[in-house]
C-alpha cells in the first residue's frame, strides 16, 4: 500500500520472525488507519513497520523500515526541561524492553523539515498468542496549540504580578508621611474643622493601605499560590481583636454591628493556637468586610466562634445580596468581582477572599462558600487545624 493510503506497511525486506508475532503486529497494523490520532507499530527491535497519515505527517517523512532502533519516525525527540531523549529511553523503546505500557509523555518532538511541535506519547506492547512480545503499539497527541495558550497564559499571568507589584509598592511609599501627617493633626488644636479633615485623610488612608496590601497578596498569590505564614503560639482573643480592627472603622460608616458568637459552655477564649494571628486576622477580616459590602447598612454581621479538638472553626454570616449557586465556586479566585450592592459604589480590588482561602490553605484548612441564592445572604466558613490547647480558662 502506498504511502499516501490512510495506513501503510512500509515496503520491507522480509525478516526472519515467529509468524505468531507477525500476525499480532499485522493485526494492530490494519486497526491503526481508523484511529484518527498519529498511530503506528514498531518491531520489538524499534523498526517502525505499520503507520498512518496522520503520523507522517508530523514526522514529515516515512521511516526506513528497515532501520532498528527508530522507535518513531522524528529526527529528534526532547523531554520538557530542553535535554535530548536518547531512542533507547523513548516510551516505545521502554515499552518493548520492560512489556509494560509507559505513562504518558509529554516531549518536543522535532520533524524531518526541522519543525518542532509538542506531544504526548503513549506506547504499550504488542504481545502475541502466547503473551510473548511482538512489537509496540503507539499514538501521539499534538499539543501544541494547548502549550502556546499555556504560555502566554503564564505570560500574562507574570506580566500581570508584576504590574501589581510595582504599582503596590509605588503607592504605599506616601502613604506613611500622610498617614503621620494627619496623625499629627489630630493631635494639635487648629482651627475649626481641622480635627475633622485629619480624621478624614486617616480613614481614607487606612482605606488606601488596604487595598495596596492587597494588591501585594493577590501579586504573591499569582506567583507562588499560597500566602507566607509565619507560626507562632498565639491565641483566639488575639486573632479575632485584629481582625475586628480591620472592619471595626468600616462597620462604623455604615451603622453595621458585629455580633460575635462563642459558645457559653465552650473553651474558647484564650485557646492556644499555633499560626500566623496577623494573616488569620487579615482572612477573617477580608470575610467580615466582603459581608459588609454586600449588607446594607445597619444591618447585623455575625462571626460563630467554636474550637473542635485541633480545629478552630470561624463561621462569618450576613443577611446581603447573596450569590447565585454556580457563582460559589468562582468567590475566591482573584481579581473576581460579582454584582455590587444596588446602593453602594463597588470598592476594592476582588482579593479579599482570594487571600482569605490563601491564608487558610498556608494553615492546612479550608474556607468554603454557601448561600441560598440571590437576596439570602451569604455563609462563609473557616475550618483551621492551628488549635494548640483549648484547655486554658
Amino acid at each position: 500500500m502506498k504511502p499516501g493510503a490512510a495506513v501503510a506497511r512500509i515496503p520491507e525486506r522480509r525478516r526472519a520472525m515467529d509468524r505468531r508475532g507477525e500476525t499480532a503486529l499485522d493485526a494492530h497494523g490494519l486497526l491503526i488507519g481508523q484511529i484518527a490520532c498519529p498511530a503506528y507499530c514498531c518491531t520489538p527491535d524499534g523498526a517502525v513497520r505499520y503507520a498512518n497519515n496522520s503520523a507522517r505527517r508530523l514526522w514529515g517523512a516515512w521511516p526506513d523500515p528497515d532501520e532498528d532502533g527508530r522507535w518513531d519516525g522524528f529526527k529528534a525527540l526532547f523531554r520538557p526541561d530542553g535535554s535530548a531523549l536518547d531512542r533507547p529511553a523513548s516510551p516505545a523503546a521502554l515499552a518493548a524492553r520492560t512489556g509494560l505500557a509507559q505513562p504518558a509523555a509529554e516531549l518536543l518532538a522535532e520533524s524531518v523539515d526541522g519543525g518542532r511541535r509538542w506531544v504526548v506519547m503513549h506506547a504499550r506492547p504488542v504481545l502475541d498468542a502466547d503473551g510473548a512480545s511482538a512489537g509496540v503499539l503507539c499514538s501521539l497527541t499534538d499539543i501544541s496549540e494547548r502549550r502556546r495558550l499555556e504560555d502566554q497564559v503564564k505570560f500574562v499571568r507574570d506580566s500581570r504580578a508584576g504590574f501589581l507589584q510595582v504599582l503596590a509598592h509605588e503607592l504605599r511609599n506616601p502613604l506613611a508621611p500622610v498617614m503621620a501627617a494627619a496623625t499629627l493633626l489630630q493631635r494639635r488644636p487648629g482651627a475649626p474643622g481641622i480635627d475633622r479633615m485629619a480624621g478624614v485623610i486617616a480613614r481614607q488612608t487606612r482605606k488606601l493601605a488596604r487595598f495596596v496590601d492587597d494588591l501585594l497578596e493577590g501579586s504573591r498569590i499569582e506567583q507562588a499560590g499560597d500566602t507566607p505564614v509565619f507560626k507562632r503560639a498565639s491565641n483566639v482573643d488575639e486573632v479575632l481583636e485584629n481582625a475586628c480592627d480591620v472592619v471595626g472603622c468600616v462597620l462604623s460608616e455604615r451603622g453595621q454591628t458585629l455580633k460575635l458568637r462563642i459558645p457559653a459552655e465552650g473553651q474558647v477564649r484564650g485557646a492556644i493556637l499555633w499560626c500566623d494571628p496577623e494573616r488569620l486576622a487579615q482572612a477573617l477580616g477580608g470575610a467580615l468586610l466582603n459581608a459588609s459590602q454586600f449588607s446594607d447598612d445597619g444591618t447585623a454581621i455575625s462571626l460563630a466562634v467554636a474550637v473542635d479538638g485541633v480545629f478552630l472553626e470561624l463561621l462569618v454570616s450576613d443577611h446581603g445580596i447573596g450569590v447565585e449557586e454556580g457563582e460559589l465556586p468562582l468567590l475566591f479566585q482573584p481579581f473576581r468581582k460579582f454584582a455590587p450592592h444596588p446602593a453602594r459604589a463597588e470598592s476594592g480590588a476582588g482579593l479579599g477572599l482570594a487571600v482569605a482561602r490563601s491564608v487558610s490553605r498556608a494553615h492546612g484548612g479550608t474556607v468554603s462558600a454557601d448561600s441560598a441564592g440571590r437576596g439570602q445572604g451569604l455563609r462563609l466558613k473557616f475550618v483551621l487545624p492551628v488549635v494548640l490547647d483549648a484547655t486554658v480558662a
